[in-house]
């Protein structure tokens, strides 16, 4: 069921408020930007599930975040850093308590990326279908078919946590309290230009090579966020692991940088390199 006035939500609020438990999950696009598009966000009580669409021109957020943002109503979610990364950029806070079923299961014994399918089916004996699993939700009007696979993301999430957490009453769960409250540092979401080069792959012990790397991060970063375009549509990983090592020829670096459509990129790829290596 999709839900698009105050009055409806407002009475489902109430009831999330009653049950003091909610369900939580979004679907977005992230293919060809930066920053993730929210399409649908589906919340489930402990009477009913519902479709929020953020799309639909009458979409009003006061609601939403009210029962996001409501720290008397816990918020349970599998697998919950790319959901909680859509809310910090919608609202700059992030929603809380945040119970994440995905790392319940760890302390289970299962492994860290463990699916909601496959909790869904030990734990309740329930088939989740994940044929529209790799869909574009963008689009407009959706079919039943999708509907009812948005719905399951969450019509099970309430009673899956319960089963879980019965199994965590028996064990030792000191540091599952730590794991749960770190996905509520925001650093986690905020992304800051100046540490775009942290999420890169590369071993180097030469503080030069470094410094290139944290610079060109830094302006790739920036770049992808002003044009709200992946980064690797900026300078592929590759590339910027090539210009900063000192073992590259220069003739192969300027062979790179002659390949950018962009001038002032390349320009400025080059006043680093002209400062911290005399290129």
């Amino acid at each position: 069921m999709l839900y698009y006035k105050k009055k409806t939500l407002k009475q489902f609020y109430a009831k999330c408020q009653k049950d003091k438990i909610i369900g939580l999950d979004t679907e977005f696009y992230r293919v060809d930007t930066y920053y993730p598009k929210l399409c649908l966000i589906q919340i489930s009580n402990l009477q009913e599930s519902i479709i929020i669409d953020p799309l639909d021109e009458s979409f009003d957020s006061f609601l939403l975040k009210k029962l996001l943002f409501d720290e008397n109503i816990k918020k349970v979610i599998h697998a919950s850093r790319q959901d909680l990364e859509i809310f910090f950029n919608m609202f700059g806070q992030v929603p809380k308590p945040i119970i994440d079923t995905q790392i319940c299961l760890f302390y289970l014994g299962y492994p860290n990326s463990t699916s909601y399918a496959k909790a869904c089916k030990d734990f309740l004996n329930i088939k989740i279908d994940k044929q529209n699993q790799f869909i574009d939700w963008r689009f407009r009007p959706l079919n039943q078919e999708k509907v009812e696979y948005a719905l399951n993301d969450v019509r099970y999430l309430i009673p899956l946590y319960v089963e879980i957490y019965k199994k965590l009453e028996k064990i030792d769960i000191s540091r599952l309290s730590d794991d749960l409250d770190k996905l509520l540092n925001k650093a986690l979401y905020e992304k800051k230009n100046e540490d775009a080069w942290e999420r890169m792959k590369f071993r180097t012990n030469d503080p030069n090579e470094l410094n290139i790397l944290k610079k060109i991060c830094k302006l790739r970063e920036s770049l992808a966020k002003k044009k709200n375009i992946p980064i690797q549509r900026i300078i592929e990983d590759k590339y910027i692991k090539a210009i900063c090592r000192k073992s590259s020829e220069k003739l192969s670096v300027i062979k790179i940088l002659d390949n950018f459509s962009n001038q002032n990129l390349k320009r400025n790829i080059l006043n680093i390199l002209k400062k911290e290596r005399n290129f």
